[in-house]
């Protein structure tokens, strides 16, 4: 499946859901309704941008689904990064709060204070995603794929 589409919203809260680590960090997050956009980037086959709204509080997702307007509008929190960031955080290579502090990783609505207090529950979100897995589109060769995906993918071809 392919990562900021419909299928893999409802996959990443499903995953959230089952996050006993999520729930923990994300107890007392009551402002965690968050947008997590992927910026278009044509030469990677992203002919447009894609948001995911996580209806997240504390610690239990209520749903996910692609962002409509309204959605960036309401959301406490809007994260956006371009593909190469996306696929570093969710590999788990970058933390979220480390990704915005050091530019990589917008964050183009919501307090970074508020973040900064929520650090492990938005660490837990990202992970919840990456293990969610899923693939970028036209992103050829081992590393397209993250998160359950990723094991199988390193099979020593380069494209």
């Amino acid at each position: 499946m392919e990562v900021f589409t419909e299928e893999w919203a409802s996959a990443c809260c499903e995953a959230l859901n089952r996050a006993g680590v999520y729930a923990v960090a994300a107890a007392e997050w009551e402002e965690g309704a968050s947008v997590l956009s992927m910026s278009a980037d044509p030469a990677h086959g992203i002919m447009e941008d894609r948001a995911v709204f996580v209806d997240a509080h504390r610690g239990h997702c209520n749903g996910a689904r692609m962002a409509t307007e309204a959605d960036m509008e309401a959301a406490a929190f809007v994260f956006r990064a371009d593909a190469a960031t996306w696929k570093r955080l969710l590999a788990g290579e970058v933390e979220p709060v480390a990704a915005v502090m050091a530019g990589k990783l917008k964050l183009t609505k919501g307090s970074l204070f508020a973040l900064a207090k929520h650090a492990k529950a938005a660490s837990a979100m990202v992970a919840a995603a990456g293990e969610v897995g899923g693939t970028f589109p036209a992103s050829p060769g081992p590393d397209a794929a993250v998160g359950a995906s990723r094991d199988s993918a390193d099979d020593g071809e380069n494209s």
